[in-house]
């Protein structure tokens, strides 16, 4: 089963010669959700070979224009070429006033629907579910509204051991109930309990998306415990008052983020112009959390 992320964009602010705006492709199953959306996403969608068409739900942070402006564009590529599925928006207030106003002067009509869900910055809040995965939004702290995004995979049933098959005669039903936690009372009066005749699922997994924020009491608690973590570090701590400043972090915040939340993995990513080799934001963040990784455009990372 496919779980990665796919880094479309990692420039902040400014796009550079090597870097895009914020952008990431999360594969899950069968199914690819877009995080956020800035300037030249459709793009670096083409060059990297994935499918504006397959995209079924996009989530935007917040409405500085490095993370959504690309996203206009994106809408009117998928009419043009020939889109007819619903497409769900996930994002702060403001945003289907931009679309819709943006579309009404130019005027640009889709011939897909799309479905606007509005986001809100206050507390963590499950937006999405099916039968395989949770998304939640959660606060951040920047300058304007803005939320992360947690995917989590479903617990998954235990496998049953078809080796009872061999002893006695099991129906499809006491099998589904044997894979959901039941206990098998056999017919010649042989109890088994559930641990005996199940093996464990693989365990499940989970992705974090921390987009534009400063480190605050009260993160640590919406991700704790997650598998991976994304998370901008736009300056080194040589920068760290215009990281408080402008509500940013720098590598070694993000890096005390990962490690507080208990994390196994950290991408780092929304960073800086001033920094065309980011080994130095690398090393910052490994000398608290070893398990760090930079984003480059057009890399992917397993969950």
């Amino acid at each position: 089963m496919i779980f990665q992320v796919t880094i479309l964009g990692t420039s902040s602010a400014l796009p550079t010669a090597d870097r895009y705006l914020s952008a990431q492709l999360l594969t899950f199953r069968d199914k690819n959700y877009l995080i956020d959306c800035g300037e030249g996403t459709q793009i670096q969608l083409r060059r990297f070979k994935h499918s504006f068409q397959r995209i079924s739900k996009i989530f935007i942070s917040h409405l500085h224009a490095d993370h959504f402006l690309g996203l206009p564009g994106l809408l009117s590529s998928m009419s043009l070429l020939g889109r007819e599925n619903e497409l769900q928006i996930f994002g702060p207030k403001g945003l289907k006033e931009f679309i819709d106003t943006t579309f009404k002067v130019s005027e640009t009509w889709l011939n897909f629907p799309v479905r606007f869900i509005e986001t809100q910055d206050k507390f963590k809040e499950c937006i999405y579910e099916d039968e395989h995965i949770t998304i939640h939004s959660f606060p951040l702290f920047h300058r304007i509204a803005c939320t992360g995004f947690l995917f989590q995979e479903k617990e998954k049933a235990r496998k049953f051991d078809k080796k009872l098959l061999d002893k006695y005669f099991i129906t499809p039903d006491q099998i589904i109930d044997i894979k959901n936690g039941a206990d098998f009372h056999a017919p010649d009066g042989n109890f088994y309990p559930n641990s005996e005749i199940t093996i464990s699922a693989p365990p499940i997994h989970s992705y974090a998306y921390c987009s534009d924020t400063a480190p605050y009491e009260g993160l640590i608690e919406h991700i704790k415990g997650v598998d991976t973590i994304y998370h901008e570090a736009t300056f080194t701590s040589h920068l760290s008052a215009r990281a408080k400043e402008t509500r940013h972090s720098t590598a070694t915040q993000a890096a005390q983020t990962a490690k507080d939340a208990n994390a196994k993995k950290l991408i780092l990513g929304h960073f800086s112009t001033r920094y065309p080799d980011t080994s130095e934001l690398v090393k910052e963040a490994q000398d608290i959390f070893p398990n760090t990784f930079a984003a480059n455009d057009g890399e992917s990372f397993e969950i």
